[in-house]
Protein backbone atom coordinates (compact mmCIF):
# COMPACT_ATOMS: atom_id res chain seq x y z
CA UNK A 1 0.00 0.00 0.00
CA UNK A 2 1.26 3.19 -1.12
CA UNK A 3 0.82 6.96 -0.45
CA UNK A 4 -1.02 8.71 -3.52
CA UNK A 5 -0.40 12.17 -4.76
CA UNK A 6 -3.39 13.52 -2.64
CA UNK A 7 -2.64 11.80 0.54
CA UNK A 8 0.86 12.36 0.40
CA UNK A 9 0.13 16.52 0.11
CA UNK A 10 -2.60 16.50 2.94
CA UNK A 11 0.04 15.05 5.36
CA UNK A 12 2.74 17.70 4.15
CA UNK A 13 0.12 20.69 4.66
CA UNK A 14 -0.37 19.10 8.09
CA UNK A 15 3.16 18.75 9.09
CA UNK A 16 3.78 22.15 8.79
CA UNK A 17 1.09 23.05 10.34
CA UNK A 18 -1.69 20.65 11.87
CA UNK A 19 -4.15 23.70 12.83
CA UNK A 20 -4.55 24.47 9.04
CA UNK A 21 -8.39 24.85 8.09
CA UNK A 22 -10.61 21.75 6.45
CA UNK A 23 -11.62 24.38 3.80
CA UNK A 24 -7.75 25.46 3.57
CA UNK A 25 -6.67 22.13 3.03
CA UNK A 26 -8.89 21.41 0.49
CA UNK A 27 -7.86 23.89 -1.17
CA UNK A 28 -4.13 23.20 -1.61
CA UNK A 29 -5.00 19.09 -1.85
CA UNK A 30 -7.44 20.86 -5.13
CA UNK A 31 -10.00 18.34 -3.76
CA UNK A 32 -13.36 19.22 -1.89
CA UNK A 33 -13.58 19.99 2.37
CA UNK A 34 -15.65 16.38 2.58
CA UNK A 35 -12.86 14.05 0.31
CA UNK A 36 -10.20 15.65 2.74
CA UNK A 37 -12.40 14.63 5.93
CA UNK A 38 -12.56 11.19 4.23
CA UNK A 39 -9.10 10.87 3.49
CA UNK A 40 -7.94 12.28 6.61
CA UNK A 41 -10.56 9.90 8.66
CA UNK A 42 -8.91 6.98 6.70
CA UNK A 43 -5.63 8.15 7.47
CA UNK A 44 -5.88 7.76 11.49
CA UNK A 45 -7.22 4.50 10.78
CA UNK A 46 -4.06 2.90 10.05
CA UNK A 47 -2.26 5.02 12.12
CA UNK A 48 -0.45 7.48 10.12
CA UNK A 49 -1.87 10.50 11.53
CA UNK A 50 -1.74 9.77 15.01
CA UNK A 51 -2.54 13.12 16.42
CA UNK A 52 -2.73 16.50 15.99
CA UNK A 53 -0.43 18.29 18.97
CA UNK A 54 1.06 21.44 19.77
CA UNK A 55 4.70 21.85 19.41
CA UNK A 56 6.17 23.24 22.49
CA UNK A 57 10.30 23.60 23.17
CA UNK A 58 11.63 22.73 26.05
CA UNK A 59 13.58 25.31 26.46
CA UNK A 60 10.91 27.42 26.06
CA UNK A 61 9.73 26.84 29.05
CA UNK A 62 12.86 26.69 30.83
CA UNK A 63 13.65 23.13 30.70
CA UNK A 64 16.48 20.61 29.82
CA UNK A 65 16.66 17.80 27.20
CA UNK A 66 18.78 14.97 27.52
CA UNK A 67 19.64 12.14 25.32
CA UNK A 68 20.57 8.71 26.79
CA UNK A 69 22.32 5.70 25.02
CA UNK A 70 21.66 2.85 27.70
CA UNK A 71 22.52 -1.17 27.23
CA UNK A 72 21.52 -4.09 27.75
CA UNK A 73 21.04 -7.63 26.90
CA UNK A 74 19.58 -8.72 23.92
CA UNK A 75 16.96 -10.94 25.68
CA UNK A 76 16.24 -7.89 28.35
CA UNK A 77 15.55 -4.94 25.81
CA UNK A 78 11.93 -5.33 25.53
CA UNK A 79 11.95 -5.78 29.18
CA UNK A 80 14.12 -2.50 29.76
CA UNK A 81 12.73 -0.23 27.11
CA UNK A 82 9.73 -0.93 28.42
CA UNK A 83 11.00 -0.23 32.58
CA UNK A 84 12.00 3.45 30.71
CA UNK A 85 8.53 4.36 28.88
CA UNK A 86 6.96 3.77 32.21
CA UNK A 87 9.56 7.61 33.82
CA UNK A 88 7.36 10.07 33.60
CA UNK A 89 10.70 12.46 32.65
CA UNK A 90 11.69 10.10 29.85
CA UNK A 91 9.95 11.32 26.65
CA UNK A 92 11.21 8.71 23.60
CA UNK A 93 12.33 5.25 23.90
CA UNK A 94 14.07 3.97 20.84
CA UNK A 95 15.41 0.18 20.47
CA UNK A 96 18.29 0.23 18.51
CA UNK A 97 21.11 -1.51 17.11
CA UNK A 98 24.23 -3.57 18.83
CA UNK A 99 21.66 -3.99 22.14
CA UNK A 100 21.08 -0.61 23.04
CA UNK A 101 18.56 1.57 23.91
CA UNK A 102 18.21 5.48 23.12
CA UNK A 103 16.11 7.38 25.33
CA UNK A 104 14.80 11.05 25.14
CA UNK A 105 14.47 12.72 29.13
CA UNK A 106 13.19 16.15 29.62
CA UNK A 107 14.38 17.61 32.90
CA UNK A 108 12.91 21.08 34.86
CA UNK A 109 16.05 21.02 37.39
CA UNK A 110 18.48 19.53 39.11
CA UNK A 111 16.38 17.42 41.25
CA UNK A 112 14.67 15.63 38.24
CA UNK A 113 17.59 14.86 37.12
CA UNK A 114 18.83 13.33 40.80
CA UNK A 115 14.71 11.53 40.22
CA UNK A 116 15.72 10.13 36.72
CA UNK A 117 19.47 8.96 37.86
CA UNK A 118 17.88 6.74 40.28
CA UNK A 119 14.76 5.59 38.83
CA UNK A 120 17.11 4.56 35.88
CA UNK A 121 19.61 2.61 37.97
CA UNK A 122 16.39 1.17 40.15
CA UNK A 123 16.11 -1.06 36.44
CA UNK A 124 17.90 -4.42 37.06
CA UNK A 125 18.25 -5.09 33.35
CA UNK A 126 20.20 -2.07 32.13
CA UNK A 127 23.89 -2.54 32.67
CA UNK A 128 25.02 0.46 31.76
CA UNK A 129 24.71 3.73 30.00
CA UNK A 130 25.98 6.99 28.70
CA UNK A 131 23.91 10.70 29.10
CA UNK A 132 24.21 13.76 27.02
CA UNK A 133 22.89 17.23 27.69
CA UNK A 134 21.71 19.54 25.28
CA UNK A 135 23.31 22.33 24.68
CA UNK A 136 21.49 24.14 21.73
CA UNK A 137 19.09 22.58 19.02
CA UNK A 138 20.24 23.36 15.24
CA UNK A 139 17.43 21.62 13.43
CA UNK A 140 13.90 20.17 15.19
CA UNK A 141 11.59 18.79 12.11
CA UNK A 142 9.12 16.45 11.97
CA UNK A 143 10.66 12.53 11.28
CA UNK A 144 8.55 11.44 8.27
CA UNK A 145 9.41 12.71 4.94
CA UNK A 146 6.30 12.75 3.08
CA UNK A 147 6.50 11.67 -0.54
CA UNK A 148 4.13 10.34 -3.33
CA UNK A 149 4.54 6.58 -3.28
CA UNK A 150 6.05 6.46 0.17
CA UNK A 151 4.88 2.67 1.45
CA UNK A 152 3.17 2.76 3.75
CA UNK A 153 3.71 0.13 6.95
CA UNK A 154 0.57 -1.41 8.64
CA UNK A 155 -0.32 -3.93 10.98
CA UNK A 156 -2.49 -6.26 11.37
CA UNK A 157 -5.29 -5.86 13.35
CA UNK A 158 -5.46 -9.16 15.13
CA UNK A 159 -2.00 -10.57 14.90
CA UNK A 160 -0.35 -7.67 15.44
CA UNK A 161 2.87 -8.07 12.93
CA UNK A 162 3.56 -5.94 10.22
CA UNK A 163 1.64 -6.83 6.84
CA UNK A 164 3.73 -7.94 4.42
CA UNK A 165 2.29 -7.47 0.96
CA UNK A 166 -1.27 -6.38 0.22
CA UNK A 167 -3.41 -6.63 3.09
CA UNK A 168 -6.59 -8.28 3.34
CA UNK A 169 -9.15 -5.04 3.82
CA UNK A 170 -12.48 -5.22 5.84
CA UNK A 171 -15.30 -3.08 6.48
CA UNK A 172 -16.63 -3.09 9.84
CA UNK A 173 -19.16 -0.73 11.90
CA UNK A 174 -18.26 1.77 9.38
CA UNK A 175 -14.25 1.36 9.40
CA UNK A 176 -11.74 -0.21 7.22
CA UNK A 177 -9.79 -3.14 9.52
CA UNK A 178 -6.50 -4.49 8.03
CA UNK A 179 -5.42 -8.14 8.30
CA UNK A 180 -2.73 -10.06 6.99
CA UNK A 181 -3.72 -13.12 5.96
CA UNK A 182 -6.96 -15.02 5.36
CA UNK A 183 -7.20 -16.66 8.85
CA UNK A 184 -6.52 -13.47 10.62
CA UNK A 185 -9.35 -12.18 8.70
CA UNK A 186 -11.56 -14.83 10.33
CA UNK A 187 -10.11 -14.89 13.39
CA UNK A 188 -10.93 -10.93 13.69
CA UNK A 189 -14.28 -11.44 12.38
CA UNK A 190 -15.32 -13.78 14.87
CA UNK A 191 -13.51 -11.49 17.65
CA UNK A 192 -15.56 -8.08 16.53
CA UNK A 193 -19.16 -10.06 16.61
CA UNK A 194 -18.36 -11.56 19.71
CA UNK A 195 -17.42 -8.05 21.09
CA UNK A 196 -20.26 -6.62 18.81
CA UNK A 197 -22.70 -9.25 20.68
CA UNK A 198 -21.51 -8.38 24.04
CA UNK A 199 -22.30 -4.01 23.54
CA UNK A 200 -25.77 -5.02 22.65
CA UNK A 201 -25.92 -7.17 25.42
CA UNK A 202 -25.22 -4.37 27.88
CA UNK A 203 -28.42 -2.56 29.27
CA UNK A 204 -28.77 1.17 28.36
CA UNK A 205 -28.21 3.21 31.17
CA UNK A 206 -31.61 5.27 32.58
Amino acid sequence: MKLDVHDAKILEILQKDARTSLKNLAEEAKLTPPTVSARMNSLEEIGIIRGYRVDIPPDALGQRVMFFVLKAKPADLEEASEALAKISLVREVHLASGGRIVAVAVLRDTSDQERLTNEIAGIPTIQEYDSYSVIRSKKRNSWAIIAEGAEVSLSCYYCKKPIQGTPYKIRLGGRDHYLCCPICEKAYREKYSKLEAGAKKKPSKA
